[in-house]
């Protein structure tokens, strides 16, 4: 199966369009699929690449959450000079990037899948991963980038032969951090109707952050889906029929 990968724009004579944000390191091969469900429900759809994630590189470059913001709010901006409702579609770090933007701007309604709170932790580390960034990670650019967390071969295959890195670079982690604290403080005021997406055997992040979110995010309009048999990008695994689903059932409800 073929995905894309590069900013698009697939537009409908509607006033609703949803602004992808896509995860740390990603881009919008991503949510390439859920994209193209979301325009055949007539949504329009806009999907950005954020500095430091648009252009091929074998080694992932530096960048900061202010820059990822800055371009995610002037699509916004742009946006809002001609539709009338903008919802935000967000993934993993582009999750907090969404609800940054929600505390600040009008959104009509947002979707949060594989939330980045903070990184899964396991036993064997001795210390959470974060603990790793800002000691030892001081020392050292980046890491490999393994394979893609998804489940599914073919997908994960279609997925990998797009990706424009085989690094993480560690000071632009550090910043998505610093994004993820600032959200934080930003959770209570944020009333927006939202929709979160989250699956148990997540390999990446924490599914603790998904409840993190649900139980502090001010919005009394606030649902938290949970899936038992996809890895961290839901929207390329197997369960992504009820993510398209989920997504675009929520998105199409006029009564919220």
């Amino acid at each position: 199966m073929a995905l894309k990968n590069g900013p698009y724009t697939l537009t409908h004579p509607t006033d609703t369009v949803c602004l992808l944000l896509h995860g740390l390191g990603g881009g919008s091969y991503e949510m390439s699929l859920l994209g193209e469900s979301l325009y055949s429900r007539g949504l329009s759809v806009e999907a950005i690449h954020y500095p430091g994630h648009d252009q091929p590189a074998e080694r992932m470059p530096a960048s900061t959450w202010p820059e990822w913001f800055a371009h995610a709010s002037a699509t916004y901006q742009a946006l809002a000079r001609t539709y009338k409702q903008i919802c935000l579609v967000g993934f993993s770090t582009g999750c907090p990037l969404a609800l940054h933007l929600a505390a600040s701007v009008p959104v009509t309604k947002m979707v949060l899948l594989s939330p980045y709170v903070s990184v899964r932790y396991e036993w064997f580390y001795l210390l959470p991963p974060e603990a790793y960034l800002y000691s030892i990670g001081w020392l050292i650019e980046d890491i490999p980038r393994l394979k893609l967390p998804i489940f599914d071969d073919a997908l994960r295959a279609a997925a990998e032969s797009v990706a424009y890195f085989r690094t993480f670079n560690l000071s632009t982690v550090r910043s998505a951090i610093d994004l993820i604290e600032r959200v934080k403080t930003e959770l209570p005021a944020i009333r927006t109707p939202t929709l979160i997406i989250q699956s148990r055997k997540d390999s990446v992040v924490d599914p603790s952050g998904a409840e993190y979110i649900y139980q502090h995010l001010g919005s009394s309009d606030k649902q938290l889906r949970w899936l038992t048999n996809s890895d961290h990008i839901v929207t390329l695994d197997f369960e992504r029929d009820v993510v398209f689903a989920e997504v675009g059932a929520f998105l199409a409800d006029s009564t919220r």
